[in-house]
């Protein structure tokens, strides 16, 4: 989440929404905005993910973060519900278990793939720090029965959120860079190298010449298709049906945002959304 109380908004990063690109771009309209960013320990509840708290968190533990939230003009994107289900997995795989998608041969990756739904189900209400990435995305936009957030992006659009955040900001921004892609390498022999290569440029590098770097890099080693969809695990009846059990809240969220999406680009390129009004209803 980041609260600017310099330009009097607040972006809700939902878990593989798009939230890491966007908060690169964003900050750089107000250095001094608030933050809220890695996991870290909490007095109450523990280790938490902080750059992902859900509303009711927020209300209940971060009085003066939501009481922005409500005051402010606030954003999140929100995604296909069985895609960043496909995009969570592979980030779980990457960041706890330190494997690729595209470098776990396809049924090791089936296997695993299953075995986590069980984990995921248990988790789903109330999802540890590792499994932040498959909360619902209805809780960081509703509260108590009430929508919190005022203007939900769909992901086909967020240049153009980008794009009319600078302009509402008066900062240039790059409404097409990408961070922590979904990336389908194309010669997995050089997947393992391209990985360690990639973690010790981002780590000595200054960030402009790191993404140029690595937009560059995938020119040449990335599939059009990302990961998840090519490995097929979304193509498998028990995700699918795990999708449309434990997320059927997010699929109705996200087919009504979809279909206000041709005012809302239109809103967004006019850099006007006053009388775009996306009042979804009750989760």
């Amino acid at each position: 989440m980041i609260i600017s109380h310099k330009h009097k908004f607040v972006f809700v990063h939902i878990p593989k929404c798009a939230g890491t690109s966007i908060r690169t771009q964003i900050l750089k309209s107000d250095p001094d905005a608030t933050a809220l960013g890695k996991p870290g320990e909490h007095p109450v509840l523990g280790t938490i993910d902080y750059g992902h708290i859900a509303l009711d968190l927020l209300r209940q533990h971060f009085p003066d973060h939501d009481r922005d939230l409500r005051a402010f003009q606030s954003f999140a994107v929100v995604r296909d519900p069985l895609e960043r289900f496909g995009s969570a997995l592979r980030q779980v795989l990457w960041q706890y278990e330190e494997r690729p998608m595209t470098l776990i041969p396809p049924e090791e990756l089936r296997q695993k793939t299953l075995e986590m739904l069980d984990r995921i189900a248990a988790e789903i209400d109330a999802p540890s720090a590792p499994f932040i990435f498959f909360a619902r995305q209805d809780s960081f936009i509703f509260d108590q029965g009430e929508q919190v957030v005022d203007h939900l992006i769909p992901l086909p659009l967020v240049s153009d959120f980008i794009t009319y955040m600078a302009q509402r900001t008066g900062t240039p921004m790059d409404s097409g860079m990408r961070a922590n892609q979904n990336v389908n390498l194309r010669f997995k022999g050089v997947g393992a190298l391209a990985y360690k290569v990639n973690g010790f440029l981002r780590a000595r590098l200054p960030l402009g010449l790191h993404t140029a770097i690595r937009k560059a890099a995938l020119g040449v080693l990335a599939a059009k298709e990302d990961a998840a969809q090519a490995s097929g695990v979304l193509d498998l009846p028990e995700v699918r049906a795990f999708v449309e059990t434990h997320y059927q809240r997010d699929i109705a969220l996200y087919a009504a945002v979809m279909s206000g999406a041709d005012a809302l680009q239109a809103g967004l390129q006019a850099g006007d959304l006053s009388d775009v009004t996306q009042q979804i209803g009750a989760a």
